[in-house]
């Protein structure tokens, strides 16, 4: 299947609060959502009908199953999203403070996150060739194998 956009990059587990207005040490409850900014804009085209699919990587864990489920949903082609053992899924909490703070803090990306470890033999050049959009962040240039990936 050719994809209208690929993505390509950072994926994590959202925590947000449902208590809105508050600093993070006073929320009482959480919600959990997929996010990662290659996830949301692959999510955002495929509300609008397009195919489209995610190149990342997850941790070998129920959080990791729990953003291929979500992506799904969404029908987002998870296909390029694969398990790395060593590390955990990426966990990223936000607090929800308007109009303008939305501090985020990041868990599991230190030394590294699984995102990070997409290596270069594992792309599926065809597909990436063959897409409509290939669409990057810079996250995964910060760090090696998923800087020499992208």
């Amino acid at each position: 299947m050719t994809h209208e956009l690929l993505t390509i990059g950072r994926i994590s587990v959202d925590i947000y609060p449902n208590d809105i207005g508050v600093d993070l040490e006073d929320v009482t409850s959480f919600g959990k959502y997929l996010g990662g900014s290659p996830s949301n804009v692959a999510v955002a085209a495929a509300r609008h009908g397009r195919r489209t699919a995610v190149i990342t990587r997850t941790g070998d864990d129920a959080f990791g199953k729990y953003l291929h489920r979500e992506l799904r949903k969404f029908n987002v082609d998870d296909s390029f999203v694969t398990a790395v053992k060593e590390w955990p899924t990426a966990v990223t909490f936000c607090a929800i403070k308007p109009p303008e703070d939305f501090p985020l803090y990041f868990y599991g990306r230190f030394p590294t996150a699984p995102d990070l470890q997409i290596k270069a033999e594992e792309l599926d050049l065809d597909a990436i060739r063959d897409a409509g959009i290939f669409w990057s962040t810079v996250t995964g240039l910060c760090q090696e194998p998923s800087r020499t990936a992208q």
